[in-house]
């Protein structure tokens, strides 16, 4: 077995740098970086994976190192290659002491091009660049035995990003070896166990279903066979004499691997129920199980994607999802690139998954899998998918069975709500997929027969990837998880009967965590007449961040019309926001006051008029003591700022009424 470390990796900009994004700003920046969702720039994992390489080839040269030694550690460029314990996980490079401001990380550049000592017509170009200066950091997962050539490797990185011929992208990197973090207590035996993952980068699940061409969509949660996958392969790498022996129970019917979703609170989070409509105003809230048709001018209701319940109100919430442009760089010798689209999940978002087992044993060796940190989903070598793990806790059952489901205080009638926990199809007598079989459903619940009397339903296909046949497995159609079906039966069932089938699950593929339902009491369903989003709960300075930043913005749209009004034109305007950026980097208004006082007494007097304005307007903004609203009492410096981008916002303004 080889032994794991993490690194965290350091990473200094030395000169100005532009980590290219692939997007252009109409009108704007013709080279844009990448930039997370509060604005602050930021390197992708891929990017950082892809210099490594590079790096790391070279380094095995000049050392008469293997090629197949660098295939072991970066793997190869077949993305179904198999995986080897020598391989290197790395995640994207952040900010290490983001400023307040995320503008203040850029600055933009252009650049022409001469034909004949003259600037060639149609070639001016603008690109925003990273100051120099600014620390970003990252970690890198490898072989204790690999860890002194990776760190030579990464020493030898000296330039990233765009135009590094043109002398940008110079930085320093260096690395160390992190400490090695407490191990959760050790579970011996369960049912149930319950997991909770931190996604510390984005996670990428390919949802084959939504992508097209070379647009990849990724899934809004782990699936149960992403999970099943991970534990197996990890188990078979670290200790394949205990994997051959647990196998058969492990990868058996026996042993059900549920999806990891989202949480949002302490309620246990419920896949988004089917079958509400709302009115346009979202005053007006129910169900269609519960009224048997849809009231005139109602729509479906906008419920995201995950649900948690409490009394009268259904709690709802999606996930933060985003995306970015990549490139695929061919190894066949030919000049040329492929790019594409992914979209991942958010770094930041906290799962929760549940993996139900009928041989309490195999507990102790799920729990050796979920220490300190786990890789999920597609290109986990390339900067996605790192979870840390918060918690691992046995318990009897899944926490919605107990929070939602029938009590034993509960009467039990003949009419039964069922909810889709998981996307399940049962299969008929011939062994062919036919959603729900009523007959078979009679018979598990120990009734004389069951009757859909009305649901409320989606279906979607759903596939697979064997890797060891590398092969795609047959897509098979099943309701979609969220389905709500409201059953008749003949006799009330039995709590016993009930719980049985909610812990078994019903159809096919369970052990990859389909088939999940859950019997949800009617007066629970039939109380739920509000709606009230969720949106996940940001740390106290991303938070902060977000306020600062959403009230400069505001104040900008309020007093935009303090410089429209003003009779300046936009040459006028630019020339004021020059000044002020020159202002802005000396810290010192004198030139301006100068350029001020000019325009106001040395241009005549209907010139000096529309100045005059201006300059009252100028006076109350610069005063450093006189505070600005929601802004609080900004320094000088930050003044100056927001002066910048309100002459900016002015200017843009003015060309598009123009246009019109």
């Amino acid at each position: 077995m080889t032994k794991r470390i993490n690194l965290h990796v350091s990473m200094e900009l030395l000169s100005d740098t532009i980590f290219g994004s692939g997007y252009s700003i109409p009108g704007g920046e013709d080279i844009a970086v990448c930039r997370d969702k509060m604005g602050y720039p930021y390197l992708k994992g891929s990017t950082f994976k892809g210099l490594l390489r590079e790096s790391l080839q070279n380094w095995l040269v000049w050392t008469s190192g293997s090629y197949d030694e660098l295939n072991a550690l970066m793997g190869e460029s077949d993305w179904s290659a198999p995986t080897g314990e020598r391989r290197i996980n790395v995640t994207p490079l952040r900010l290490l002491d983001p400023p307040t401001e995320p503008e203040s990380c850029h600055i933009n550049r252009t650049f022409t091009a001469l034909e004949n000592g003259v600037v060639k017509q149609g070639t001016l170009r603008v690109a925003s660049c990273i100051h120099a200066g600014l620390r970003f950091h990252g970690d890198m997962e490898c072989a204790e035995d690999d860890a002194e050539l990776i760190r030579h490797a990464l020493a030898g990185i000296k330039w990233v990003g765009t135009m590094r011929s043109r002398g940008f992208g110079h930085v320093r990197i260096t690395s160390e070896i992190a400490p090695e973090k407490q191990d959760f207590p050790e579970i011996s035996r369960a049912s149930c166990i319950r997991y909770r993952l931190l996604a510390q980068s984005p996670i990428l699940i390919t949802n084959l279903n939504r992508s097209r061409g070379n647009a990849f969509e990724s899934r809004a949660y782990i699936p149960g066979s992403a999970i099943r996958g991970m534990v197996a392969s990890s188990l078979a790498e670290t200790s394949p004499e205990v994997f051959e022996t647990i196998c058969s129970l492990l990868l058996g019917s026996g042993t059900r691997f549920l999806d990891a979703v989202p949480v949002r609170g302490e309620q246990p989070p419920l896949p988004a129920l089917m079958g509400f409509y709302e009115d346009k105003a979202e005053t007006m809230f129910e169900s269609v199980l519960k009224s048997g048709s849809v009231a005139p001018g109602l729509k479906r209701a906008k419920l995201g994607s995950f649900c948690s319940l409490s009394g009268d109100t259904l709690y709802f919430w999606s996930t933060a999802m985003s995306g970015s442009t990549r490139i695929s760089l061919n190894h066949d010798g030919h000049d040329r690139t492929d790019m594409f689209q992914t979209r991942y999940m958010e770094p930041g978002e906290l799962l929760e998954g549940y993996i139900l087992l009928d041989d309490s044993s195999l507990a102790s060796y799920i729990c050796q899998v979920f220490q300190d940190t786990v890789w999920l989903g597609a290109d986990r070598y390339s900067g996605f998918g790192k979870c840390s793990v918060q918690e691992i806790t046995a318990m009897d059952e899944p926490a919605w069975i107990r929070e939602y489901g029938f009590r034993i205080q509960d009467e039990i009638g003949k009419e039964l709500y069922m909810l889709a926990v998981s996307p399940f199809t049962m299969l008929n007598s011939m062994g062919e997929p036919c959603g729900l079989d009523e007959a078979a459903l009679a018979r598990e619940l120990g009734v004389s027969s069951v009757e859909v009397a009305l649901c409320a339903t989606s279906i979607a296909e759903f596939g697979g990837y064997n890797r060891i046949w590398k092969s795609r497995n047959p897509a098979v159609r099943m309701y979609e998880r969220g389905s709500l079906f409201r059953l008749h039966c003949e006799t009330p069932p039995s709590l016993d009967k009930l719980r049985s089938l909610e812990h078994s699950g019903i159809g096919i593929r369970r052990s990859e965590g389909f088939g999940e339902i859950l019997f949800l009491p009617p007066a629970l369903l039939n109380r739920l007449h509000r709606k009230e989003a969720l949106k996940a709960e940001p740390s106290a300075n991303t938070s902060m961040l977000a306020a600062q930043r959403r009230n400069k913005l505001i104040w900008i749209m309020d007093h935009a019309d303090s410089l429209n009004s003003s009779g300046l034109s936009r040459s006028q305007i630019g020339t004021l926001q020059a000044r002020t950026e020159e202002a802005r980097h000396s810290c010192d208004l004198r030139d301006l006051q100068a350029w001020l006082d000019k325009n106001l007494m040395e241009r005549g007097e209907v010139h000096g008029a529309r100045f005059q304005k201006l300059n009252v307007f100028l006076k109350e903004l610069l005063d450093s003591g006189k505070p600005l609203g929601n802004l609080g009492t900004p320094t000088l410096s930050e003044r100056l700022s927001l002066l910048c981008m309100l002459c900016d916002y002015s200017r843009k303004v003015r060309k598009e009424d123009s246009e019109e």
